[in-house]
């Protein structure tokens, strides 16, 4: 059981950091005067790759990421918008989970 919440806690720990890049990147998509994407992106393209394959995290930073690379601005921002709140949804359940000490 241990383990399992250790694991959970690591999760926990990337999806913070994804939502925190995530909310970045909305930041800076959605100020037209802010065109500097590369670091977020850069640093979202490598938690992504730390993550398995199936991980929905990593789909969910993958998408936003992919989003944000096409420039069309007003969509990349809504779909950013979309995957920060998966992962937030995430986070909560991973919150709960870990606070009721249920693995």
């Amino acid at each position: 059981m241990q383990e399992r919440n250790e694991q959970m806690a690591e999760r926990l720990r990337n999806a913070e950091q994804a939502r925190d890049l995530l909310v970045d990147l909305e930041r800076r998509l959605k100020h037209e005067d802010s065109p500097e994407l590369e670091r977020p992106l850069t640093q979202l393209d490598r938690l992504a790759g730390s993550l398995p394959e199936a991980d929905s995290l990593r789909w969910f930073i993958e998408s936003a990421a992919g989003s944000a690379r096409a420039r069309e601005a007003r969509k990349a921002g809504t779909d950013v918008s979309r995957s920060r709140s998966a992962v937030e949804g995430e986070i909560s359940t991973l919150r709960g989970t870990l606070e009721r000490g249920v693995s």
